[in-house]
Formats: C-alpha cells, structure tokens, sequence
C-alpha cells in the first residue's frame, strides 16, 4: 500500500467530504443519489488498498495502467480504463 499511500490518503479525504455532505444535504435532493454512488465507489477503492488487490482489474484481474488509476482510483475494470482513454483523446481536426 505504500506505493498507494497519497491515493489512499486522497479518498479517505473524499470519503469525509462526501459523508459531510451527505450529512447536510437536503434529504429530498436529486443530488444524494450521485454523492451515494460516488461513496460507494470510494469506499470500494480503499476497501481494494486495504485488502492489497487497488489496481487490478475486477473482472480479469491484470493490472490497471498506473496514470489513469492515478486519475481515477475508483476505476474498477479495464472497460472503465478504455472509457476513459476514449475521452482523453484529442481529435485530429479542429
């Protein structure tokens, strides 16, 4: 894990921001619904570093390119890899 530490330290600061958040936010927001999903996926990304499996690929399990998985530590597959390769793309003409 230390390899992941300032990843680490990251979401369990996002962690509390979005526990915070959750905590005051107006209970009929449309807006829970995305802060939710996104603490579950951040909850899942350091449950991953503790358990030592953060950066491989849940459903082949080969290793996850380290920039995008610094990106987006809550990348959970390769799919969620190619998706976001997609859009980093710069178009050939303007």
């Amino acid at each position: 894990m230390k390899r992941y530490h300032f990843i680490y330290e990251e979401l369990r600061h996002t962690k509390e921001e979005l526990l915070n958040r959750l905590q005051n936010a107006d209970k009929n927001s449309q807006i829970l619904l995305y802060i939710k999903a996104e603490l579950d996926d951040v909850e899942r990304a350091l449950a991953k570093m503790e358990a030592g499996d953060f950066g491989r690929c849940e459903m082949s399990g080969e290793l996850l390119p380290d920039g995008l998985i610094g990106m987006v530590p809550t990348a959970r597959t390769e799919e969620d890899i190619k998706m976001m390769e997609a859009y980093l793309r710069k178009p050939l003409y303007s």
